[in-house]
């Protein structure tokens, strides 16, 4: 059991990171609406932690874009309300770089 919980534990913290650093200087990104695509729960436990999955759609200089978050979570209640949060169909925030439009960060 104990490797288990430490395997959680690593992909929690290499997920943690390179969420990080998707996005590194992002703070003079511009901010942007976007539209609710998909909020998925991944609940998987064995060699993974649980993961909320948000595609999302979003105009920018006259060009539409889509992008997707992950964010890996150690308690499923949190995950959850991230799942309830971003719900389809409703409207959210996402920084876009203006120099490759189509990365971008839901805020």
């Amino acid at each position: 059991m104990g490797g288990l919980f430490l395997d959680v534990w690593i992909a929690y913290l290499i997920k943690l990171i390179l969420r990080s650093l998707r996005g590194w200087g992002s703070s003079s990104w511009q901010l942007v609406k976007c539209k609710i695509e998909s909020s998925l729960f991944d609940k998987s436990w064995a060699f993974n932690c649980p993961t909320v999955y948000i595609t999302y759609a979003y105009d920018f200089e006259g060009q539409s874009y889509y992008g997707e978050d992950s964010k890996p979570f150690l308690n499923t209640s949190f995950a959850k309300e991230r799942v309830e949060r971003f719900r389809p169909g409703e409207m959210a925030m996402v920084k876009v770089n203006p120099r490759q439009p189509q990365k971008s960060i839901l805020k």
